[in-house]
């Protein structure tokens, strides 16, 4: 933020929350160096399957050590990558329990506010600090952390041993999803500090929240963008999102192939056309909807946030007009 930003209550909540703040410029510049070790880490062992002149399907006796220790290596960096994408999956909720607790309730169950509250600052001006600083750091570091997370994911391990951009966790690790997650976070935690006022209850209902409102999304995300259908013989590759699956009756209704592993394990083709099945589907997201998908559930959160941000707002001025 600018030295013009950081004056008056904005440099007070900066300066309260300082070890916060640094300590989450820390794990963000953690979350980047692993990011990056990942992508170095596949990169070396690539390189040394190269220069023993082999590949990792050769079948020549001499390859197997090689590649083997490449597998090894690509396994590592991949499993790095997941272990970035677990944090950004859980980001909003700490952000969220954060805001709610020390950074709210705490002042407003202790009383400090009216400290602030005394020097020519509104109430309104007071919580638009609160939440201006951590917002600032949102949409600094999160949208660079999905940057690098997709280079090391996109050009790394992913390759040999991918993982998928549909992946719940990586679904929410690049693009503007993860901002707008961390937005929405903020936004729960700010109406709920405003609203319980007391520090533990505050951070424990903001997890709850956030994490049920982004189960509810990821439970959603395939309803969120029109699903393609492919009919006839069916070949996806390893970039499509595969939903629900069965076959077409002549009137065109739809049968899925668990209904027939349930009734008849064993030949689950054959129920299907004693049922009526005549053409083979498959319900997808191509990777042409991934953005359509990103659009949209930035915009779900986006306006929860804005809901969640004016409940806040309009609740303290009922309290102290």
């Amino acid at each position: 933020m600018s030295a013009l930003a950081l004056k008056g209550p904005y440099w007070v909540t900066s300066r309260q929350h300082r070890r916060a703040l640094w300590t989450a410029l820390a794990l963000a510049g953690t979350a980047v160096a692993v990011l990056i070790a990942s992508r170095l880490w596949s990169d070396s062992t690539a390189e040394a399957l190269r220069a023993t002149g082999c590949t990792y399907d050769s079948l020549d006796p001499s390859c197997f050590q090689p590649a083997r220790v490449y597998a090894d290596g690509q396994w590592l960096a991949r499993h790095l990558v997941e272990y970035a994408a677990l944090g950004m999956l859980v980001l909003p909720v700490l952000l969220g329990a954060f805001v709610a607790g020390p950074v709210l309730a705490r002042e407003l169950e202790t009383g400090t506010y009216r400290l602030a509250w005394t020097q020519s600052v509104s109430p309104a001006r007071w919580l638009a600090a609160k939440v201006a600083v951590p917002a600032a750091l949102v949409l600094t570091a999160v949208p660079l952390l999905s940057l690098v997370f997709f280079w090391s994911w996109s050009t790394g391990p992913s390759h040999t041993f991918p993982t998928h951009w549909h992946e719940p966790t990586m679904f929410v690790s690049f693009g503007i999803v993860p901002t707008a997650h961390a937005l929405l976070g903020l936004a729960l935690g700010t109406a709920v500090g405003v609203v319980v006022r007391r520090t533990v209850v505050a951070m424990g209902v903001t997890f709850l929240f956030t994490g049920a409102a982004l189960a509810l999304l990821s439970r959603l995300r395939d309803d969120l963008w029109t699903v393609r259908t492919v009919t006839g013989s069916v070949t996806l590759d390893g970039e499509v999102w595969r939903l629900g699956s069965g076959m077409l009756t002549s009137s065109g209704e739809r049968l899925l192939w668990e209904d027939c592993w349930v009734v008849r394990s064993g030949d689950a083709r054959q129920c299907m056309t004693d049922r009526g099945g005549v053409v083979e589907f498959v319900d997808t997201h191509p990777a042409s909807h991934y953005w359509p998908l990103q659009f949209v559930e930035s915009g779900i959160c986006l306006a929860l946030a804005a809901l969640a941000t004016l409940l806040a707002f309009r609740v303290l001025r009922a309290r102290h007009p």
